[in-house]
């Protein structure tokens, strides 16, 4: 019953206060001044810029950029990817009667540009040869038109004798982040299962 005696009064008081009643008029001195009106001052949306290198290219191969972007689902899976070698490691030359540390096993870098020096924005390539003394007699033989492939029922590779800096190459290869070669990579390499030349630049004369 209190309670409700103070709500009639509540409403009584402010009814009192703004002047309302049934009879009431409109003050003609009263002025209502209207609020300016409200413009919120947000920021632009941000442009995103677009990507810097397709995801995939027509036939369906990946860029470096696009097998790095995807590596939730590329990640230790077949893939093929198209690019341009920009370097080839070669073993340091050991002075005749030295003993010299064991060079590393071949391997190169793919990258989504031929210009490209920063390995940290190409792709290594792993296992297509055991060492450098087989490239170079593959690349002899090959020369004089001598060399032979393995049969392909023996599962050993053809040694690649076509990688030159600069050519574009689509190569296909378990996309991994340890190679069973002892290299590895958190961004991930490429354990080299097979290639297609694209376009081949002009070895320089010798």
């Amino acid at each position: 019953m209190m309670q409700a005696t103070r709500g009639i009064l509540s409403t009584m008081v402010i009814l009192t206060l703004l002047g309302v009643g049934c009879g009431d008029k409109p003050d003609p001195n009263l002025q209502v001044e209207r609020l300016p009106d409200v413009h919120p001052n947000l920021p632009t949306v941000p442009t995103l810029p677009p990507p810097p290198f397709p995801t995939t290219y027509d036939d369906s191969s990946y860029s470096i950029w696009g097998l790095r972007h995807r590596i939730r689902n590329t990640m230790d899976t077949d893939v093929s990817l198209t690019g341009y070698i920009v370097d080839i490691y070669q073993p340091p030359e050991c002075p005749r009667g030295q003993v010299c540390p064991r060079p590393a096993a071949p391997h190169m870098y793919i990258a989504d540009t031929a210009t490209e020096t920063d390995h940290h924005n190409a792709l290594m390539v792993v296992g297509y040869a055991e060492n450098q003394e087989q490239i170079d007699e593959a690349v002899e033989l090959a020369s004089r038109g001598r060399y032979e492939p393995p049969d392909p029922a023996s599962g050993i590779l053809p040694v690649p004798t076509d990688f030159v800096q600069g050519n574009k190459v689509k190569v296909t290869g378990k996309f991994t982040r340890v190679s069973g070669s002892g290299f590895n990579n958190s961004e991930g390499l490429m354990e080299y299962r097979s290639h297609t030349t694209i376009q081949a630049v002009t070895p320089p004369a010798e």
